[in-house]
């Protein structure tokens, strides 16, 4: 660890050295080297990042491509606490993880617990939810419980994805990448204006790479990545103050399922060796199913009426997902895995947002969303099982407002709450393997729950903001629909959660550096731990609490005008709490799972004027502590720590209109769990790696 803190300081000290002269050579000029202003919108109303008084990042403009957020676990290279991983065994399935708090498990009766939204359209389910970034404008990280503005199932935090707005510009443009393990991306855009007022917009996208892992009883490649999408936006202004976005998208994945490879521990040295001789090989019994299908239209309308605006967002989604896999990593059937997941959801939301000057200011909102789930499960356990047919039907409703009071110039009270209510109607229907039938089990619930924030920010000038919150948030409870006998189908309560937090932003050196600090403290309760017992049954309780806190600081700094650094760190103590005694020997002092005790970013970027061009260095790092990945902290399939670089080195002339670049991703081929599953009962002990080096070149072309 000391030795890539070293690495790290010296990389930057380095880069500082490279560009010193130069920052010298501007010292009369500070425009030159001052950071660009940031307008992030997570408060439902346009501000300045340093005068918005919560815990988030933003990564927009250029810092997309040369950070080389693609997907959205490339979001964890921004981000201090944060966890973003493929869903053991499926491609696109999104497990994330805020501050200790999340799921992982990706079944739809289990609720995420960080919630992510396009352009203002809740994401409901995991399973599709790995999505491939493009025509984005901005993601707007918040960490910590979001419970007033944006309520269901946010009591980890929120991802936003801003997509770009059709502006009436005419563009058509391309881009490709192609790099080793058989990577090929295709990426086109369009936009015009049609008459006087329509404004159209469209991007397709292509995403290819070959498999990571060899499965030696097929001989073939498999964890590969096959993806093709579609956006087109139309945009308008109509009646006097109005104007509407209608956006349609499609995505389309055939990739192969993840699969797992064996491993076994060494109890003397704790080192985990591959049964098959590389962490990047596995055997099975089936050649798998992984087909995915996504469909969503959504229509934005916000209309000025002078004291106030309102905007609605009113959408349909769908995901179709057939899934097989096999859970143990060997030619014999010890544990496949079927579903075939039907899902869709629809649901409007209507913001109104205050627009009077004064000491008050307010935004209020209505939420209102339907979701239906159908998805056969079938687990085959040493020969084919039984099937389980789960519906659900979730309803949720919710009523918000948020005001900001100020007292003084500096001083300002904010008062926000949300009234949600939420009823999940379940039905499970088992079947035996010769068809005849095993039982049924049909459940109702309804969960309720007022959530509050409290804030006060205080102005000690114009470039440092001090702020102290209390916020709460609730995830509904649920029932377990991946139990497998009629016992084991049973109902969750909700978690909840209470947030204290206190920070200070600041903006110095003449806006060259941003330095954010904060601490926080979570009294969690209620929390819904799904574990895998010996004999395979997945089992969904609410276990236990937890007292989690930590601290975080987060900077950008423009050192030159050649060279920007990012960098941040933050840190996770988390303790269960409020275990029965039956459960005491089970809970006391183990670690949560997930939790690493630190995490550590460090970006840079480097602009070197090359005749009329300009030559951009990019690279980052990424430190996680080791943390696990199962709640009986398994040492077997733990993610040990690990660190890993990216870095891209772009040629973009000022007057041409295209470029070229080198990337490389996980330089130094460093190599981690992802996930894992050790279920002793049934002889699995298997874990799933990450993509290990890809490097490759970029060409981008804009024909107008």
């Amino acid at each position: 660890m000391k030795d890539v803190l070293y690495r790290s300081a010296l990389t930057v000290a380095i880069m500082t050295a490279i560009g010193s002269g130069d920052a010298y050579a501007q010292s009369s000029d500070k425009e030159a080297v001052q950071l660009d202003q940031v307008s992030v919108t997570a408060q439902r109303r346009e501000e300045q990042i340093q005068k918005t008084p919560l815990s988030m990042s933003v990564i927009s403009g250029p810092a997309l491509d040369r950070m080389q957020i693609q997907r959205v676990d490339d979001v964890k290279f921004t981000t201090p606490n944060i966890i973003i991983e493929q869903n053991t065994g499926t491609s696109s399935g999104a497990k994330i993880i805020m501050r200790g708090v999340g799921a992982d498990e990706s079944m739809f009766t289990n609720d995420p617990a960080v919630a992510l939204y396009i352009d203002d359209v809740y994401i409901a389910r995991q399973n599709g939810a790995m999505l491939d970034l493009y025509d984005v404008d901005r993601i707007e990280v918040l960490r910590g419980p979001q419970g007033t503005l944006y309520g269901r199932n946010a009591t980890g935090g929120a991802i936003r994805y801003i997509s770009k707005k059709p502006t009436g510009e005419d563009k058509l443009a391309f881009d490709a990448s192609a790099g080793n393990l058989g990577r090929l991306d295709g990426r086109a855009m369009f936009a015009t204006r049609i008459g006087e007022t329509l404004d159209v917009s469209a991007a397709v996208l292509s995403r290819n790479r070959d498999g990571i892992m060899k499965d030696l009883t097929h001989d073939r490649m498999v964890n590969d990545q096959k993806v093709v999408a579609g956006r087109v936006s139309l945009a308008s202004t109509w009646g006097e103050a109005s104007y509407a976005t209608l956006s349609i998208d499609r995505l389309r994945e055939r990739s192969t399922p993840a699969w797992g490879t064996p491993v076994a521990l060494d109890p003397n040295t704790d080192k985990v060796t591959p049964k098959l001789g590389s962490f990047y090989r596995t055997r099975t019994d089936t050649l798998g199913i992984n087909d995915l299908d996504q469909f969503g239209v959504a229509l934005t309308n916000e209309t000025d009426f002078g004291a106030f605006s309102w905007r609605s967002i009113l959408h349909y989604r769908e995901l179709q997902h057939h899934f097989y896999m096999d859970v143990d990593g060997t030619e014999q059937m010890r544990y496949h895995l079927e579903q075939d997941q039907k899902q869709n959801q629809r649901g409007y939301e209507a913001q109104f947002t205050s627009q009077t000057e004064g000491p008050f200011s307010w935004v209020a909102g209505v939420f209102a969303f339907k979701e239906h789930n159908d998805q056969p499960t079938r687990n085959d356990i040493f020969t084919r099982g039984g099937t389980n047919y789960v519906k659900q039907d979730t309803t949720a409703y919710a009523l918000y407002a948020q005001g900001d009071y100020k007292f003084t110039d500096k001083l300002t009270f904010t008062l926000g709450g949300r009234y949600s209510y939420e009823n999940k109607d379940f039905l499970v229907r088992s079947v035996k393997a010769n068809g005849d039938p095993n039982y049924s089990k049909a459940l109702e619930k309804s969960w309720n729950r007022p959530d509050w924030k409290v804030l006060l920010s205080y102005d000690f000038n114009d470039n440092v903001m001090g702020y102290a919150s209390v916020t709460t948030g609730f995830k509904s409870g649920g029932f377990n629909g991946r139990g497998t006998t009629y016992d084991t189908v049973t109902p969750v309560d909700a978690e909840t959660l209470r947030a204290y937090e206190v920070g200070v932003k600041s903006t110095l050196l003449d806006n060259r550096l941003r330095l954010n600090a904060d601490y926080y403290r979570l009294d969690y309760d209620g929390i819904q731990l799904t574990a895998v017992n010996s004999d395979g049954v997945f089992v969904m309780t609410n276990a236990t609490g937890a007292l989690i806190q930590g601290f975080e600081v987060d900077a950008q700094a423009q050192l030159t005008s050649k060279l920007r650094v990012d960098a941040s760190i933050g840190t996770i103590d988390g303790e269960y709490k409020d275990y029965a005694a039956v459960n005491a020997a089970y809970f006391k002092g183990r670690s949560m799972k997930s939790s690493p005790d630190m995490q550590w970013t460090l970006a840079a970027t480097y602009v070197q004027p090359v005749g009329n061009a300009d030559l951009v260095f990019s690279g980052q790092a990424r430190h996680t502590d080791e943390y696990y990945q199962n709640q009986d902290t398994s040492r077997l399939i733990m993610t040990r720590a690990n660190t890993e670089y990216n870095a891209r080195i772009s040629y973009e002339p000022r007057d041409a209109n295209w470029s070229v670049a080198a990337w490389g991703k996980n330089l130094s081929n460093e190599f981690s769990s992802t996930g894992g599953f050790d279920i002793a009962g049934l002889g699995i002990g298997v874990i799933y790696p990450n993509v290990p080096r890809t490097y490759g070149l970029e060409f981008k072309y804009r024909f107008w």
